[in-house]
Order: C-alpha cells, then structure tokens, then sequence
C-alpha cells in the first residue's frame, strides 16, 4: 500500500471531469457497483474498488471514500495461479490412470487436450486466490489521481475498471502529458513540444523520454552550477542530489553507471557524463521551508518512487480519523508542486530556439568541467 507507506511510491493521472452535476452522487454510485467481489469457481482473476482503510473491506455504505476535496478508496485484485511444474504433474499422473482404464492405450490428442483442461479447472478451484491491491486518491478539483503502485499490469487493470465504470480516461502523467496537462505552457512552448514529440502518440512516452534524460540531467546541474535554490508557493526552496544517480546512453540504455554521492562514485558518474552518458535515474533531496523530503525520479517522469515526508504529527483527536490522511496529502502536494516548478523552468529554456545554442550549450560545459574552470 504505496501511498501511505512511510516511503510512498505512486504513478500520476490527469482525470478528466465527469459530466455530471453531482460528482459524489456519481462517485458513491461508480464505487458500490465497482466494489471487490471474491472470486467464484473457474475464475481466475477478480478485480474491483475497496475502502481506503482496510483493503478487505469492499463496503461503500458509509461513503467512509469522501474525504474533504478528495475521494479515496483502494483498489484490490485476486488471483488465481496454477504453477505450470503442478499442472504437469498431474497431468502426467491422469494420463497414467487413463491408460490402466484403457489396456495401455495412449490418450489421443483430443483426449489429452480434455484430460489437461480438466485438471486446470480442477487445481484452479482449489487454489487459494493471490490478493493484491493500491490506494487511490482522486482531486478532482485538480484534475489529478495518484495509483500507489507502478505495477504496468495493476495500473492497466485498474483502468480497465475505471474507464468501463465512470467513462471517463485518465492520462498517465509521464513527461511530455505532464508538461501539457499540468503547466502552464504558453502557445508558443506547446507548438514548439508538439514538434519535438506528437503527444498524442501511442508512443509518446517512449519518443519523448530525451525530455526525461535532459531534465533529470538538468536537475544535478541546477542543484550544483545553479545552486538549487528556488521558490514554492511562496516558500523558499533548495534542491540538492540524494545518495543514487543511475547515468546511461539514452538510445542504448544497456550499459549503466550506478553511482552513490560518495566522492570517488561522483567522479565516476561526472566522467559518464562527459562521455555522453546522461541521467536515467536520480535521487534528490529537497528542502521547502523547514519540511525535508527525499524522493526518486526516472526518465519517465511518470512515478515519484520513494518519498519520505516529514514525520507524522502525534496521534490525532478520535474526533479527526482523517487528519493522517490530509497530512500526507499536504505533503505529496508541496512535493508536488515543488516537482511543477523545477520542470517548468526547465521548460522554459528547453523549449525556446536558443536551446541548442544557450542551454545545451551551458549544460555540455558544466558536464565537460569547463565551469568549474571558468569559475
């Protein structure tokens, strides 16, 4: 359960509005018919909503989901699995059965095919069912919903489930959706990323991962050449490297140069970079006024993995059951936010004519080690 942990990891939606006048009436209605049913005989996979405290629990009733501006809930998925090596076992043994009752005679390919089926269904029912599931929080005053998993195969069910039920088709929020979707890009700096990458691809994510190499790679440089200091909602700033940097050739992605922040391993990681590598992977420490946060980003931009916020406050009134919750969402948001503003900048200089020639350029040179010598 990614988004509550101590260390949150989470994927990042843009929800579209529903078109309804009364969003919670729709959502209380979308959630209950979407609730977790167990799995029934021959089944194999059974997948659905669940409430926000306890994963098990698939009841709606009290709209225990509705908290404050946000609706959040779980979402929970059962498996059924029959380890091939078992299946062949038995198999193996109902063949041997089916020739003592037929004089030694050898199943036909029919026979054996049916043979095979019936001992699938027949484990698949005794089988205990896999759980599995993620925390869900959906604004919708903004337009965004965190998935707590970065599962490729939980997200694309969950989906399936959301999408047939509410009819409306979140946007994962990997680079180039992210600039599109959530900042506030002029005319010019949209028509300049749709030359870069057709955004509407299906594959835009993979076309557009330069952005995700150059910003993370502009992000080390910001937080040493530049100093790492910005503003967030009116609070100062500081951006720093973590402890892990993971640098390698966009267009290759095979060879890979794992660093920590120790001296040694910087001046390894500085010497991939002046040999063209760039950063696939980076940890960042940031300060925003006196919270401290650590996270991961990788070139997708799409997951924030490992956030660590602040410590909780003491124990909250019985009165107020939500207030862990709205705490951590404070939290992911000024993380968030602090992200927005990080790649906005980045924006601003990458998507301009004078890239190539300005901001590539100052970039090269800081990698290359002609700033330190300039300075």
């Amino acid at each position: 359960m990614a988004i509550k942990s101590s260390s949150a990891t989470f994927t990042r939606f843009f929800v579209p509005e529903i078109p309804t006048e009364d969003f919670w009436s729709t959502v209380d209605e979308k959630l209950k018919s979407g609730a977790f049913k167990d799995l029934e005989d021959g089944e194999e996979q059974a997948a659905g909503f669940s409430s926000w405290e306890d994963l098990f629990e698939p009841d709606f009733s009290s709209a225990s989901y509705h908290k404050g501006e946000y609706a959040a809930f779980s979402f929970r998925m059962d498996q059924r699995k029959v380890p091939a090596i078992v299946l062949k076992q038995y198999v193996k043994q109902s063949v041997q059965r089916f020739r003592e009752e037929n004089e030694g005679r050898w199943p036909s390919r029919r026979e054996r095919l049916d043979i095979q089926e019936n001992m699938q269904n027949w484990l698949m029912n005794r089988a205990l069912p896999r759980p599995s599931g993620f925390e869900v929080v959906w604004n919708p005053a903004a337009n965004c919903m965190l998935l707590g998993t970065t599962s490729t195969k939980m997200v694309d069910v969950f989906l399936e489930s959301f999408e047939n039920l509410f009819r409306i088709y979140p946007v994962p929020l990997y680079h180039v959706q992210w600039a599109m979707h959530l900042l506030p890009l002029d005319g010019n700096q949209k028509d300049f990323l749709n030359s870069l990458v057709n955004v509407q691809s299906a594959t835009a994510m993979d076309e557009g991962r330069f952005f995700g190499y150059e910003f993370l790679t502009w992000l080390w440089f910001f937080s040493e050449a530049d100093g790492g200091a910005f503003q967030v909602g009116g609070k100062e700033a500081q951006l720093y490297l973590g402890e892990r940097v993971v640098l390698t050739l966009p267009n290759e992605g095979r060879e890979k140069v794992v660093c920590t922040t120790q001296a040694n391993s910087l001046h390894e990681a500085r010497t991939a970079l002046r040999q063209g590598k760039l950063v696939q992977e980076i940890q960042l420490f940031l300060m925003i006024g006196e919270n401290e946060y650590l996270l991961t980003l990788d070139s997708s931009l799409w997951a924030v993995k490992g956030l660590k916020t602040p410590k909780a406050l003491p124990d909250y009134d019985e009165e107020d059951p939500d207030g862990p919750f709205f705490e951590k969402m404070y939290f992911i948001e000024e993380v968030s936010s602090a992200l927005d503003v990080l790649f906005h900048k980045f924006l601003g200089l990458r998507l301009t004519s004078g890239w190539e020639s300005d901001g590539r350029r100052l970039l090269e040179d800081w990698m290359s080690g002609k700033a330190e010598e300039t300075a």
